[in-house]
């Protein structure tokens, strides 16, 4: 009988052949080992108006905030595995993240279809938490994302929430339903400690140099309504303040700003009308136009209007009193995506809605990129600005050739870096404007009150 020999390369083909399948046959036993020993734990769910059933992935607190397992370890596995065999190993609902500047909540859903068989777009949706006395406290923003096998899930985050109880009461409504569904949830963020402040009358005066604030009243504010489809319904005590100098009107400065405080670490607007002490952060900046130093104003080359949706890219720095800012560019009406602070490509169907909408995506494993896409009808300037403390802030002004400045209105797209939409409501038949950049220095005091009951 003849012997067959193998030459060396048919043996290291062979040898890494069965390494190749030892490697994946460890990987699927070690994959159904790993499922076998996690707990079965039932999701929360809850059926909508409109026939979508949501389920409650995760509630997390803190300012790091995460869902989902990662896929990093896959990343030196597709240099020796075939695609197939990534596609067969990578998590069908990959990892989410979230950051925050100030400890918030965070709700992560995803919702199914009426049937439970597949899944399907989790955004539309209010998402309220309602405390014992029935105040609402409204999500103040929401984060998307989408991955593979039309799996999608959104963090519904909660920067002021009842914070007391163990228990939370979810409400989530469709938002052009009549009817929301409620659903109980965990509380990670549960305390019965508070701050002890002591409270001083109302009205009240405090003094900034030559300016005096005056909180005057409390009054109740009303959030939502018909009109506001996406926003919840919501009350809280809104302070009416005044401001002079020099015993006189403040006209060269905004009206105060502010944001309230409770002693359990929530700061926002909507706060309930049930907290027995509040704080009050008042906050008023000098007018964009009484801003006279040359070291805090920066003037662009005038130019013409742009008419195409590549706008006037300008993408230049200056600093300003300490404060970075970075103009990007001035576009006509149209919706732009930005990525890490950079103007880019949606990377799918955005939301119609006006303002800013947040969306993030698996791009390889382990890596997850977050895009911000801005829809608006009016002529606005992106910049980013880096400041170095909170209360700074800058005004974008475009100025015509009759000499006439218009201030755009701000709304932030990506808190982190700094990025910033500023919507122009130009005069009619404006062609020609240079864009102007003003720091803005505050001058902020704090009331402490106890509000009277509703």
């Amino acid at each position: 009988m003849t012997e067959l020999s193998q030459s060396p390369a048919q043996m290291s083909q062979r040898n890494r052949s069965c390494l190749l399948f030892l490697v994946v046959g460890g990987l699927i036993l070690l994959s159904a080992v790993s499922l076998s020993l996690l707990p079965r734990r039932v999701q929360t769910e809850v059926r909508l108006a409109d026939g979508r059933v949501f389920r409650i992935e995760a509630v997390t607190f803190g300012t790091n905030h995460a869902v989902g397992p990662g896929d990093g370890w896959l990343v030196p596995l597709r240099k020796v595995l075939p695609a197939r065999v990534i596609r067969f190993i990578t998590p069908r609902r990959g990892r989410s993240q979230q950051t925050t500047d100030r400890p918030a909540l965070a709700v992560w859903v995803y919702a199914l279809d009426a049937a439970k068989e597949k899944y399907v777009d989790c955004q539309g949706v209010q998402a309220t938490l309602v405390d014992e006395h029935g105040d609402a406290y409204p999500a103040n923003w929401s984060s998307h994302g989408s991955f593979s096998g039309g799996f999608n899930r959104q963090a519904h985050v909660f920067q002021v929430f009842p914070r007391r109880p163990a228990k939370l009461e979810l409400r989530l409504k469709p938002w052009r339903a009549a009817e929301s569904s409620a659903v109980e949830i965990r509380n990670p963020a549960s305390r019965t400690d508070a701050a002890s402040w002591t409270p001083e009358g109302i009205p009240a005066t405090h003094q900034v140099g030559d300016l005096k604030f005056t909180l005057e009243s409390l009054v109740i504010q009303t959030n939502g309504g018909p009109t506001r489809y996406w926003e919840p319904d919501s009350r809280h005590w809104q302070p009416v303040l005044k401001l002079t100098e020099q015993g006189q009107p403040a006209t060269n400065w905004e009206p105060p700003e502010w944001a309230a405080e409770d002693g359990t670490g929530n700061r926002g607007k909507t706060l309930g009308l049930h907290e027995p002490i509040l704080r009050f952060i008042a906050t008023s900046r000098p007018k964009p136009d009484a801003v006279t130093d040359e070291a805090k104003r920066w003037r662009l080359p005038q130019v013409n209007l742009p008419t195409t949706t590549n706008g006037m890219q300008w993408n230049t720095n200056r600093a300003l009193a300490a404060v970075s800012t970075t103009v990007l560019g001035l576009f006509p009406p149209g919706a732009y995506t930005f990525s890490q602070g950079q103007l880019t490509n949606a990377p799918g169907p955005t939301a119609a809605n006006f303002g800013w909408t947040g969306m993030s995506k698996q791009i390889s494993p382990g890596k997850l990129q977050h895009w911000q896409t801005h829809r608006t009808t009016n002529y606005t300037a992106y910049v980013r600005r880096v400041v170095a403390k909170p209360e700074q802030q800058i005004a974008v002004g475009l100025r015509d050739e009759q000499g006439r400045t218009t201030w755009g209105q701000s709304s932030a797209g990506d808190e982190q870096r700094g990025l910033f939409a500023f919507a122009f409501d130009l005069s009619p038949g404006t062609q020609q404007v240079t864009l102007v950049v003003v720091v803005l220095e505050p001058a902020q005091v704090e009331f402490v009150v106890k509000p009277h009951n509703p």
